[in-house]
């Protein structure tokens, strides 16, 4: 048996954990950001808005990723070979 790059499939979920490990990356600095707002800035009604625009914008863009991510088969493998293969008329990610 010989090894061969091309014949390597990988499953399209392990990009799933790649975003996980993004979103907690982003969410441990948000924390921290978050902490330094609340505890070091001046009280004010503009410094909680800017809080609640943040919190708010951060939570509609991951509720817009999970919905548009949602629809994509995620058990379905594909193979190097097909990743460098690609033409124009072809989609690697169809949805469902």
């Amino acid at each position: 048996m010989q090894f061969s790059l091309a014949g390597i499939l990988i499953p399209v979920w392990w990009l799933l954990i790649l975003y996980g490990v993004f979103l907690t990356v982003f969410l441990l600095y948000s924390a921290f950001n978050l902490y330094h707002l609340v505890r070091f800035g001046t009280i004010s009604v503009s410094l909680y808005g800017v809080i609640a625009l943040f919190i708010g914008g951060t939570l509609l863009l991951v509720g817009m990723t999970v919905l548009l991510l949602l629809p994509y088969d995620w058990y379905a493998s594909f193979s190097l070979s097909d990743l460098f293969r690609q033409t124009a008329n072809t989609r690697m990610f169809q949805g469902i």
